[in-house]
């Protein structure tokens, strides 16, 4: 009887806990999404060791928000979406069969190969009309446009775009990160690769166990791994760390709570250090940012799961559906108005004039939450006008 009891209870435990993690990566989704926005607010800040302004003056507080919301804390936004994907990926599957792979891809192609491709192609398609109109108006020489879809062709699904080549790695090698015509997708590039690639990454987690990923976290923190477009270290190692926590029964709401006193003083104390040297743009941040990053990760997990248990706070299941369309709409190139969150930012700019700290830091605070919100609208429209075609879009979300 006791025994029958006990064994009760530790299902419903199990079972407590597991639902406890999925709440909490539901109530992560929304403010990661955010986060992401943040990241492609692009401030105009300086590393405050060069800053030649007071730190407390309007100026000097807009440098370390900036800084800080742009270049440092929200950079944990990706990495963590890069393990929930693989953890949801290997979730209840004890042993990867070639049918539970192709039931698998066969969801991810609706959920990340097709509106990957359409939030790339329409957008590139609109532009390329929009330049051929503007031509044949002006009687100018069609050739640009032509030259235009020469020179992008297939690339914009994979590295028509480039940044971030003044990096390097432990070697001193020079790094470049690539990205397809809308931007902010590259993170779906990578996880396409990373879900065609599961194979090798289960079979790899199966034979090697930990090593595997303590093998990626030392490619991940040095940054020597290839440069090949589409195969990121930081896809391949927070993929496969979520794939380990599934793959071993592990929760990763468990595992954060279980080692919170060691994580969130080790995530505030490189918080401040990567901070100060400006993220990735100084050698220095360049080195501390990796071990922010991967202790921030799982810091935020321990965060959102205290914010459930302790305050009943519940993920938001509209916002929840929103998260995919903010992410690939808010920064691609529009005709006429361009990225939605340039354009929701020069409208604030417009509402709020100067170009004192003061005034930049409320365009700034304002501007992703509004383009955010600009975002929810459209789809609205869109799931009441298209809502066939915005199902496509939104990867059946």
């Amino acid at each position: 009887m006791n025994k029958n009891v006990t064994l009760s209870n530790q299902k419903a435990s199990l079972s407590d806990a597991s639902q406890l993690q999925l709440n909490t990566i539901d109530l992560l989704r929304f403010p990661l999404t955010i986060m992401v926005i943040f990241i492609h607010m692009n401030p105009n800040v300086i590393n405050l060791l060069e800053a030649d302004f007071e730190l407390l003056s309007g100026r000097g507080i807009y440098n370390v928000i900036g800084i800080v919301f742009s270049h440092v804390l929200t950079h944990i936004a990706v990495p963590i979406f890069f393990l929930i994907s693989g953890f949801l990926f290997f979730y209840n599957i004890p042993k990867l069969s070639w049918d539970a792979y192709k039931r698998k891809v066969k969801s991810r192609t609706k959920t990340l190969f097709i509106p990957y491709i359409l939030w790339n192609l329409v957008p590139f398609v609109l532009a390329v009309l929009g330049k051929l109109s503007l031509a044949l108006v002006s009687s100018d020489n069609i050739g640009d446009v032509l030259s235009m879809i020469q020179e992008k062709s297939w690339h914009i699904f994979y590295d028509c775009r480039e940044w971030g080549t003044t990096q390097t790695n432990w070697l001193g090698d020079n790094l470049r990160m690539t990205g397809p015509y809308d931007l902010p997708l590259w993170f779906l590039r990578d996880l396409i690769v990373v879900t065609v690639l599961a194979p090798l990454i289960y079979y790899a987690i199966k034979k090697l166990r930990l090593s595997f990923v303590l093998f990626l976290f030392a490619a991940y923190i040095s940054r020597v791994w290839t440069l090949l477009p589409g195969f990121h270290i930081t896809a391949f190692f927070y993929f496969s760390t979520g794939a380990y926590f599934a793959l071993n029964r592990l929760n990763i709401v468990t595992f954060a709570n279980k080692y919170k006193y060691l994580l969130i003083p080790v995530c505030a104390c490189l918080l401040v250090v990567t901070t100060i040297y400006d993220g990735t743009n100084t050698v220095i941040g360049q080195n501390v940012y990796p071990l922010f990053v991967s202790s921030g990760v799982f810091t935020a997990f321990y965060l959102a799961s205290w914010c459930i248990s302790n305050y009943d706070v519940r993920p938001n299941k509209f916002l929840v559906s929103c998260c995919f369309f903010i992410y690939a709409f808010h920064g691609v190139g529009l005709p006429l108005i361009g990225m939605p969150l340039v354009l929701i930012t020069r409208i604030l700019h417009k509402i709020i004039p100067g170009n004192t700290g003061i005034e930049n830091g409320i365009v700034y605070l304002f501007a992703p939450f509004l383009t955010a919100f600009m975002c929810i609208v459209v789809l609205m429209v869109a799931r009441k006008i298209f809502p066939k075609i915005t199902l496509l879009f939104s990867g059946n979300r």
